[in-house]
């Protein structure tokens, strides 16, 4: 069956150095554990290092106003690029630009509070 998910009514939820979006839930999809959502950094904002015990997410990136560190490594991103972040991979982003860094990442083996920082 065919879903057609409205983006007009969600919101921007705002943590610190980033905002999220969520665009497809898992009751949306019906797959526990598989999230789909818009981040945005900011100009000048940090997304600080940090890691997921279960979760794997795979970014897509439409634009390249910022940098991914994954393990370490500043990652050169291109439009169009997909970055695959494992579970225990540390990883930052930052956005030294004058625009909003903009990217989709689709989250599985999602749970709440699979977040740790150094």
């Amino acid at each position: 069956m065919v879903k057609h998910i409205s983006n007009a009514d969600k919101q921007w939820l705002d943590k610190p150095g980033y905002s999220k979006k969520p665009l497809a839930l898992p009751e949306d999809i019906g797959q526990p554990g598989l999230l789909v959502q818009e981040l945005k950094i900011a100009p000048g904002q940090v997304c600080e290092n940090h890691y997921h015990k279960l979760q794997t997410e795979i970014f897509y990136f439409t634009n390249v106003n910022g940098r991914f560190v994954v393990n370490g490594e500043v990652i050169n991103l291109e439009p169009g690029d997909v970055l695959i972040v494992e579970p225990d991979d540390w990883h930052a982003v930052s956005n030294h630009s004058k625009h909003d860094f903009r990217y989709v990442v689709f989250k599985f083996n999602w749970e709440e509070g699979d977040y740790y920082e150094e």
